[in-house]
């Protein structure tokens, strides 16, 4: 992971000045900061004339944009076109000179905040339906036709300065885009070798590396491959759940949101929401058929004539998102003492992948 700073703490004026700024109607009654990643993340008890309600405030720990903007304007386009749910976006602060900007207010949404690894310890019938929502989601988000290239996700449009975020398609972009799926795969692959060389399954990298080049230089010749908006930062901490049921009551930043294919949004949710990353213990199970099967049956209902691009699972993807979670590994919980199992048994699953598609292409020569 990218070195984050720590997220700083804003004063009560400084709250009450940005509050005010998006809606100076609203009075601020209740500020408790909220442990959620490195931002700045407030929960606000606000009241105006209509009566009291929570809010949320975002804001960049140093100043530095963090994707904040941009998760401003995706959500209010998720808000108007899609079913997702997603916080109603109030007002954005882009720039200013001297609150803690970028930030934006929006709305508070029900559910309870899991750690990440909790998924690996709910029951069947939660998790399935976990899986399915997400699946559903999944399909909506990719069928909003706001990109035609393949990139991060970018707002495009002037800066705000408290006004409410318009929801128009027009408003989301791709910064640097690539022309093809290979070139900006290889690139963001990559990265990922490259922090993959400096952690604790650094022994893999070589490997990794041969397997991961020829997969991609394959798909220079494939496709064609088509951009759709991608959740990309998939995990339970990113969600809202009743953890009894597996309701999914909000989906949380998207500061990340990536234009790929459908494919590889689907397969890097699918292993991550199977808990298979901690199968290594004892008392946690690779679930990895359970939930892929839930996904693509709730990908079908939503939009039954695109589930045939997330139908076939890609190895390729998969392994990209473990290698993903051997690059954060230290940032797991895991109980003490059982680390060196759950590296093992995540080696064994990447090496896995490795030699079934090399067997697989010796069989094709």
């Amino acid at each position: 992971m990218d070195d984050v700073p720590e997220a700083r703490a804003l004063s009560a004026s400084a709250v009450d000045t940005i509050v005010r700024t998006i809606d100076p109607a609203l009075e601020v009654r209740d500020t408790t900061a909220v442990e959620r990643g490195f931002c700045s993340v407030y929960r606000l008890e606000v009241a105006d004339d209509d009566g009291s309600r929570s809010l949320f405030l975002k804001c960049s720990p140093d100043g530095q944009p963090w994707g904040i903007s941009d998760e401003a304007r995706v959500q209010a386009v998720l808000d108007a076109h899609t079913s997702i749910p997603v916080p109603e976006v109030l007002g954005v602060v882009d720039d200013h000179e001297t609150l803690p900007a970028p930030c934006y207010l929006m709305e508070a949404l029900p559910g309870e905040a899991l750690p990440y690894e909790d998924v690996c310890y709910l029951e069947d019938d939660p998790l399935s339906r976990l899986a399915r929502e997400t699946g559903e989601y999944l399909a909506e988000l990719h069928a909003v036709p706001a990109v035609e290239r393949f990139g991060h996700v970018r707002r495009d449009g002037p800066d705000l300065v408290g006004g409410r975020p318009e929801c128009e398609l027009s408003t989301l972009t791709v910064g640097n885009p690539r022309t093809t799926w290979s070139e900006f795969l290889r690139a963001y692959v990559d990265r990922e070798l490259e922090r993959h060389a400096d952690s604790r399954f650094s022994t893999l990298t070589s490997d990794l590396t041969r397997w991961l080049e020829a997969r991609i230089d394959a798909l220079a010749v494939e496709g064609p491959f088509d951009p759709v908006l991608g959740r990309n930062d998939h995990g339970l901490h990113n969600l809202l759940v009743d953890s009894e049921t597996g309701e999914i009551t909000a989906m949380l930043d998207w500061g990340y949101t990536l234009a790929v294919p459908a494919a590889f949004d689907f397969e890097f949710a699918a292993y991550l929401y199977s808990g298979a990353f901690l199968a290594g213990l004892p008392d946690v199970s690779d679930r990895r058929p359970l939930v892929r099967e839930a996904m693509l049956s709730g990908y079908r209902t939503a939009r039954t004539n695109r589930a045939e691009a997330v139908s076939t699972p890609e190895p390729l993807y998969e392994l990209v998102a473990m290698v993903r979670i051997m690059n954060d590994f230290e940032h797991l919980e895991v109980p003490d003492g059982s680390e060196r199992a759950v590296m093992d048994r995540i080696e064994a699953d990447a090496r896995a992948i490795l030699e079934s598609q090399n067997r697989g292409s010796s069989r094709a020569e």
